[in-house]
Order: structure tokens, then C-alpha cells, then sequence
């Protein structure tokens, strides 16, 4: 059963150069994209739109910047986020939007810094977002002894880490002529991989 150790992620980010960690954390980003996309549909609030241009940018334009135009997408994805002095009621998809935007505020701020943590960040939210939303489908009381085990155990969580790992094994050792590929079939693929994000049925048939 695989765990997510947010130290050893970090760690072994720094061993890929910062625009394949842009792309990592671009990957963790985009399979939360629909949940973004589907609150912003059913409430009216947000920029679906918006935030998709950031986050294609940074497929696209992956390599370390400090440019002003990558600060003012970042400043306007965290302007974007829903928040819950802004959003009433809050709802669940709420805060999966919310985890959609953060997720995208940590890849902007990896090709911002090239700091692996920032990737690292990216990875956490998407994990933290699937934890959450299995906690409350599966109605688990975490003040019991197995909670932590059972949340974890799960399909989805574990579908979410298989894709991590697979994401950053694919991105160890290669080659800088080849890294436009890569880049693509990550996000070709992340983009798939959003549609069960959240889908238990698919997620248990589907897992990497």
C-alpha cells in the first residue's frame, strides 16, 4: 500500500530539473481541473476559463521564470480560488474548486522558483482533496483507531498515488531533447485521468 511522503517526494523532485517539476505538479493540477470547471458551471462564480489558460501556459511553457506576466497569472489564479467569506453556502465542490486553484497556485509558483517543494505542494493538495472526499463518501470517523488505514486503502487515494509515483518515475532521467514529448504525454494524460478523479467505480477498474 503506498503512502504519500511528502519529504521523500521532495527529495526525489530535486532530482528531476525544475521544468519537469513544473510539469509534475501541472499533472497533479489538471486532474483536479473538472472539479474547478464544475463548480464555476453550477454557481456562476470563479473563471474556468481563466484558470485553464494558466495552467495550459504552463504546460506549454514549463522552464524556470521570473517574468512578470507568471507572476500576474499567479496573483490572478489565487484571486480566482473560492473562499469561504466569498461562497454561501460553502459545499463540497466547493472545496474541490478550492483544491483545483491551490494545486494551480503551486505549479505557477514551481515555475516561478523551480522549487521542488512547490511541486511537492501540488501533489499534496490533490491527495488531501481525495482523503477529504473519501472521509465524508464513506462516512469514516477519524477518531477510530483504523480510520487512518481505511481512508488511506482506498481506491481512489491509492489510484492518486500509483499516478504520482508513475508521473515521476516517467520524468527521472530524461533526456532534454526529449522533454516537449514527455511534457505531453503527461498532460494528454493527466487530462484523462481527471474525468475519474473522483469516480469510485471507474478509479477501481481504472487503477494504475
Amino acid at each position: 500500500m503506498r503512502n504519500f511522503d511528502k519529504q521523500k517526494l521532495i527529495a526525489d523532485l530535486e532530482g528531476v530539473p525544475p521544468p519537469l517539476r513544473v510539469a509534475f505538479a501541472a499533472a497533479c493540477a489538471e486532474r483536479q481541473m473538472p472539479a474547478y470547471r464544475a463548480f464555476a458551471s453550477q454557481s456562476g462564480l470563479g473563471d474556468a476559463e481563466a484558470l485553464r489558460r494558466f495552467l495550459d501556459d504552463a504546460w506549454l511553457n514549463p522552464a524556470k521564470s521570473d517574468e512578470p506576466e507568471f507572476h500576474r497569472q499567479l496573483q490572478d489564479c489565487l484571486n480566482l480560488i473560492p473562499k469561504e467569506d466569498t461562497v454561501n453556502p460553502w459545499t463540497e465542490e466547493a472545496t474541490h474548486a478550492q483544491d483545483a486553484g491551490i494545486s494551480l497556485a503551486h505549479t505557477l509558483r514551481t515555475r516561478i522558483s523551480g522549487e521542488a517543494e512547490e511541486a511537492a505542494w501540488s501533489a499534496q493538495v490533490a491527495y488531501e482533496s481525495l482523503d477529504n472526499f473519501v472521509i465524508n463518501r464513506e462516512n469514516i470517523d477519524t477518531n477510530l483507531p483504523d480510520s487512518e488505514a481505511r481512508v488511506l486503502s482506498h481506491p481512489l487515494v491509492q489510484a492518486e498515488l500509483a499516478r504520482q509515483q508513475r508521473d515521476l518515475d516517467e520524468l527521472r532521467g530524461v533526456a532534454p531533447r526529449n522533454v516537449r514529448q514527455v511534457v505531453a504525454i503527461l498532460r494528454d494524460r493527466a487530462k484523462s485521468d481527471g474525468s475519474t478523479f473522483f469516480a469510485i467505480e471507474q478509479n477501481i477498474t481504472r487503477q494504475p
